[in-house]
């Protein structure tokens, strides 16, 4: 017979009981202090727990009970005399399954993250009724005018002529979007700037007015971010920044600890990804409403080389004198791919 130290809990209440399980080949009893606890049960009716490293086993038993104990060698030694051994012990004990768990895991969450999140996403987003995106869309133009815009400097008459020339692309996008252009200064936050917001209002500041050389080259760029709008990619970020925080945890556990960064690391990396695929929707999207209105794309090439030159000039990559210029500027650039690599994308688009 076989004895084993550990705690028993009679099923019917929460009070642990030091106690010793006396096991045979046949039965299994509990005892305490010289008295009977639990009487023999057959084996065939009691369940054992897998061994997982040194993490305490159970047996459990029909009516509720159940014994725990530390010593996982002598459970291991009654399981193999009946010829049984913990399957889960088993594959944690052997290089190649722990090395393939490992395997599987990773590439587990490398799929969630590069295409399960993403597709579920951009579900939701366009599930979502109308109405969230709309609330979404006032909070997040109310945190931008209280932190980083200020009123547009821009002459009352110069915004109407602006509304005025976007108003063929405006009004073609399907209602449902409520896309309107809105402009604010911010001089002294993003600078040359346009953003698109969740339900379809679309920001234009004061200096990337300035900053373009024509009429032609704001219309390229309302394009670019109506083309953000009808594919919800506002709605798709917030999402997918949600889902991405929960999987970590999930997947990792607890990422408060001194680890947290380089946890963090892969998940900036996709959120990156994200991002340029959704600035090549979104160039897409302003190719084809250009081509429909005889600009093409050479005004929106324009803007952008404008907006890298500037962006070059400020991290002191090129010679710049133009007083306008300014290190606190945030470039328009700065989450999307380089201007060189989306200039012979959206070419190629054309010539196709």
């Amino acid at each position: 017979m076989t004895t084993i130290a550990g705690d028993f809990f009679d099923g019917r209440q929460s009070r642990r009981v030091q106690a010793e399980l006396r096991a045979t080949s046949a039965f299994v009893s509990v005892w305490a202090d010289g008295r009977e606890l639990m009487p023999p049960r057959a084996w065939e009716t009691v369940e054992v727990s897998s061994r997982l490293g040194d993490t305490p086993r159970f047996l459990r038993f029909s009516d509720g009970a159940k014994f725990e104990t530390q010593d996982n060698a002598a459970i291991d030694a009654l399981l193999r005399g009946r010829g049984e051994r913990g399957w889960l012990h088993h594959l944690e004990s052997r290089l190649r399954y722990v090395v393939l768990g490992i395997v599987v895991v990773i590439a587990f969450a490398w799929g969630l993250m590069q295409y399960g999140i993403p597709a579920f996403a951009e579900h939701a987003a366009f599930a979502l009724p109308a109405e969230v995106s709309q609330q979404l869309d006032r909070e997040v133009l109310k945190v931008l005018d209280a932190r980083l815009l200020e009123p547009s400097t821009l002459s009352d008459a110069e915004r109407q002529r602006l509304a005025a020339r976007f108003a063929a692309v405006v009004g073609e996008v399907d209602p449902r979007y409520q896309v309107r252009v809105v402009f604010r200064s911010a001089a002294d936050s993003i600078g040359a700037n346009a953003l698109a917001l969740p339900s379809g209002t679309i920001v234009f500041t004061d200096e990337l007015v300035r900053l373009a050389a024509g009429d032609d080259e704001l219309v390229a760029v309302l394009a670019h971010e109506i083309g953000h709008v009808v594919r919800r990619h506002g709605l798709r970020q917030v999402i997918q920044g949600s889902l991405m925080s929960a999987a970590v945890v999930l997947i990792v556990g607890d990422v408060s600890s001194v680890s947290s960064m380089v946890t963090a690391l892969p998940v900036m990396l996709t959120e990156l990804g994200y991002s340029r695929d959704f600035e090549r929707e979104a160039d897409a999207h302003a190719v084809t409403t250009l081509q429909r209105h005889g600009i093409g794309v050479e005004p929106f090439a324009a803007v952008l080389a404008r907006l890298d030159g500037q962006r070059h000039c400020r991290e002191g990559t090129r010679d710049c004198g133009a007083p306008e210029d300014d290190s606190r500027w945030q470039s328009y650039l700065s989450t999307h791919p380089p201007t060189a690599e989306r200039l012979r994308w959206m070419r190629a688009l054309t010539d196709a």
